[in-house]
């Protein structure tokens, strides 16, 4: 079997990715609005899920109808982690300005933001494969993304990196800019899809697996 042959190994990653930069393109595009974050997120993970399984299809109309089908709940849960998030990192910077035994309460509310990232983290994959209620699918992202501390801990920490890096080093930020564009967050995505299918396996249907 030669290099270029479509069945060789090389062609099939190439394939792959490919399929990841027009993923990618489509999640970026779809977040401008910003409260439509949501739900790009979740058709992303729709998306990853479904590579190398009989449910696979056009990336980016697969993408565009999950996009469309999860909407009103995926922007729910989005704006409720939104307001936590920044109610929780906004209290945990208010108390680091105080003195005396009063700054401490900027662990506690530091340690709740720590919280409201790893359940945004796990939140969206929950959502895009189960269909539950938002506060259902908030109570099970909570205690699956602490359950499995090191998984959650590693995607929230991958999905964080550009924007750390945004901030502790903007030129190096726009130095690797096409990184961001081309192929990251699919591919986060899909690195959280391989990472999360034995976690969701026991709460499948068989038929589902």
């Amino acid at each position: 079997m030669g290099l270029f042959s479509p069945d060789s190994k090389f062609m099939r990653v190439m394939s792959r990715i490919g399929d990841l930069m027009l993923l990618n393109l489509a999640f970026l595009v779809s977040c401008v609005p910003l409260f439509t974050i949501g739900a790009a997120t979740t058709a992303l993970y729709t998306v990853v899920f479904r590579f190398d399984t009989p449910r696979e299809g056009g990336v980016v109309p697969d993408f565009f109808r999950a996009f469309l089908q999860n909407f009103r709940r995926s922007t729910g849960l989005w704006l409720i982690l939104l307001f936590c998030i920044a109610a929780t990192g906004f209290d945990a910077w208010l108390f680091s300005s105080f003195t005396g035994p009063m700054r401490w309460m900027c662990v506690l509310f530091a340690l709740l933001l720590f919280v409201a990232l790893l359940t945004a983290v796990m939140g969206f994959p929950l959502l895009s494969q189960f269909e539950n209620t938002v506060g259902s699918t908030l109570k099970n992202a909570m205690s699956l993304s602490v359950g499995y501390l090191p998984r959650s801990g590693l995607l929230l920490l991958l999905w964080l990196f550009p924007f750390g890096l945004l901030l502790k080093d903007m030129y190096s930020f726009l130095y690797t800019g096409f990184l961001w564009v081309a192929l990251y967050f699919s591919a986060v995505a899909y690195l959280g899809a391989r990472l999360l299918k034995k976690v969701f396996a026991p709460y499948r249907k068989e038929e589902e697996i």
